[in-house]
Formats: structure tokens, sequence, C-alpha cells
């Protein structure tokens, strides 16, 4: 089960093209987001961060970096299990430690290197946008193996990843 936090740019897209290849997939939002109704209409399964975090195995955060941490603390943190994957979208709050995951999970990032609406509008035509994979912490021995998954399940694989580091992603992104 893939827990997509947030669906905005970069939500809406790894949400659909995960579900169109066929993956499970919840959208995790706050109470009252104005994008529930969006996503229960694209045909996904919406639930609250904690629920999502608590029944998903992988964890992709892709909200603002200026809330990703307090999400992390609030709603994430605690429903973590030992053996999950927290993936990000961009490295910034991994490189800058404004999360600091628990050493019992897998951290990877998967960065594609376009708009979210261009990543969907090229997956639903056949191909794939670029993206970059990370691996931050390695406990399962599986980081690599997941991320080049999730690479592939939003549509990355068909265009090219390349490896990267958080730190590398960061400052190039910014």
């Amino acid at each position: 089960t893939i827990g997509v936090i947030g669906y905005g740019s970069q939500g809406h897209a790894h949400a659909l093209n995960l579900k169109d290849n066929g993956l499970n997939v919840i959208v995790g939002l706050y109470e009252g987001s104005k994008s529930k109704a969006v996503a229960e209409s694209n045909g996904l399964r919406v639930g609250l961060v904690a629920d999502v975090a608590r029944e998903s195995d992988i964890i992709m955060v892709v909200i603002p970096d200026t809330s990703a941490a307090q999400v992390y603390v609030e709603w994430i943190r605690p429903n973590l299990i030992p053996g999950n994957t927290m993936m990000f979208a961009h490295g910034f709050n991994i490189h800058y430690k404004t999360i600091i995951p628990p050493d019992t999970v897998d951290v990877s990032m998967v960065a594609p290197k376009a708009p979210g609406h261009r990543m969907r509008e090229v997956f639903t035509k056949g191909s794939g946008v670029p993206g970059l994979l990370a691996i931050h912490q390695d406990v399962t021995g599986n980081a690599r193996e997941i991320g080049l998954a999730y690479a592939k399940g939003v549509g990355c694989t068909r265009a090219g990843v390349l490896d990267t580091t958080f730190k590398e992603e960061t400052e190039t992104d910014l």
C-alpha cells in the first residue's frame, strides 16, 4: 500500500500514475482539504494523513517543504512502523534535517524532473519524465529496489532514472 501525502501539483500525478499502473494507492490529506473531492472524483481512496501513514507500507511526501516537517511530526512519525519506507519527491527536508526519520525505516527519494501536470500528461501518452533516485537510509536492504519500483510506477523509468543524493538534488534544485 502506497500512501501519497498531498494532492497538489506532484501529488495528483504520483497518485494517478501509480493507480493507472495497478498499484494500491491512498491519498493522505488534512481534515477539510478541498482536494478530497477532486481525488475521490479521480477514483482514488482518500483518508486523513495519520490514517494513511498507519495503513501504508510506503509513504510518499509530496506536500510543500514548508509544512512537511510539522505534518511529519504530528501525523506521520507516530504511525511509522519498522520496515516502512519514507519517500520524498524533493530532498530539502532530509538534507536540512527538518525531518529526521527513525533508524528503523528506509528513506529514499524519487524526484521526477517535471511539474506534476507535465508528468501526468506525458504518462497518459505512454511515456514518462526522467527522475532522480536517492537512498538516504537502507535498513531493509531493499530501499533501492523499492525506489526503482516506485519510479516505474510513476512512469520515470520510461524516460530514465539517475542516481543522486539528497544533498545534490536539493542544492541543484535551489
